[in-house]
């Protein structure tokens, strides 16, 4: 079987993890906008696609996967997700399987409001969340919240725009300058053009950080579940951790798996307060995640499990389960670039 990774970005870990769990039964296949990532030159082939909203990007995946025989396909990038999961079906009448959850799935995930409106309409505690500023300064009025607050974008990612407000004045400013930088990168895409729409403000949850993978069949059954209690942060992205035993926050992500019925993995940022109050979900997403690698490292292997579902075949219980203790950290290791062309270009 031959495996697809778009948006592959630089992900060169996920790449090696497939490649190792294929056992040289086929080959990964990374796709992305930009040549020279760490995960384009780590696959054994890429390909220069066009950018994701391009009318053209479903037709050129499709026809990557009828030249490398794809068998499955996954995508590391969450504004990728949406436009692959609408288009499932063209890629199953290929008998191609698209490890990506339902569109509306996908869209709870990435919209941070509908979010805080899933958590709530499900009684899972998050955050105090308001849309835009006026709504933010009105619950201030009526001391619903207090400072400090995080102001974001609604639809986010990897800690983009992000900032920490302490009083009205930073809270008013940092509104203006999120909106701004909203405007002036990609996420303008997601956000309709409407900056009055694209940002929340929240609590801010001071405590302990957990991320846990949620990992589920491909048809939304729970199967494993590791947590892993953050050491280290960068740029949004977990730097260090270490696997855990914690009963109570193995339990809110779980139920959050079984509403959503999630294909593959679930990547959940949970919070636990130092009031001693419960479990705090701060965000979700329906992908592999920045701190899947400390999944892996503690023994758990869910490359492995989702080709041996991908094949028709149950996984084995050993890729399923992760050590406690096991703390890790990420490297960097340089790459040389390939002489090979891909779509006229070295890497």
């Amino acid at each position: 079987m031959n495996v697809l990774l778009s948006c592959v970005g630089r992900r060169n870990y996920l790449v090696e993890y497939f490649r190792e769990a294929l056992q040289e039964r086929g080959r990964v296949v990374a796709v992305n906008s930009e040549a020279f990532t760490s995960g384009m030159v780590a696959a054994e082939r890429s390909y220069i696609v066009p950018p994701i909203h391009s009318d053209a990007y479903i037709d050129e995946l499709l026809k990557i996967c009828r030249m490398e025989r794809i068998g499955l396909l996954l995508s590391l990038f969450d504004i990728d997700l949406p436009v692959i999961s609408t288009a499932r079906q063209r890629f199953a009448d290929l008998g191609i399987v698209v490890a990506v959850s339902e569109p509306w799935v996908v869209e709870m995930a990435n919209d941070k409001w509908h979010t805080s409106r899933f958590l709530a309409k499900n009684a899972i505690n998050g955050p105090r969340t308001y849309l835009g500023l006026d709504m933010a300064l009105v619950a201030l009025r009526r001391g619903e919240v207090d400072f400090p607050l995080m102001v974001k974008p609604r639809w986010g990612m990897g800690s983009l725009s992000i900032h920490r407000a302490d009083d009205q004045q930073s809270l008013c400013f940092f509104h203006h300058l999120t909106s701004k930088q909203i405007a002036e990168s990609y996420l303008n895409v997601l956000s309709g053009h409407d900056p009055s729409r694209s940002i929340i403000i929240q609590e801010m949850i001071k405590g302990e950080e957990y991320g846990v993978d949620v990992f589920n069949d491909l048809e939304g059954e729970h199967l494993a579940t590791v947590v892993k209690r953050k050491l280290a942060m960068r740029a949004g992205e977990t730097d260090s951790a270490e696997t855990v035993s914690h009963t109570e926050v193995a339990g809110v992500a779980e139920q959050l798996g079984k509403l959503l019925r999630h294909r593959a993995n679930l990547d959940v940022d949970i919070m636990l307060s130092h009031d001693g109050g419960s479990p705090c979900v701060l965000e979700f997403n329906a992908r592999f995640g920045g701190g899947y690698p400390f999944t892996h490292l503690a023994g758990a292997n869910f490359p492995r499990a989702l080709i041996s579902l991908a094949e028709g075949r149950a996984p084995d219980a050993a890729c399923l389960t992760a050590k406690f203790g096991i703390r890790g950290v990420k490297s960097l290791v340089p790459l040389v670039c390939r002489a090979t062309p891909v779509n006229g270009v070295a890497l």
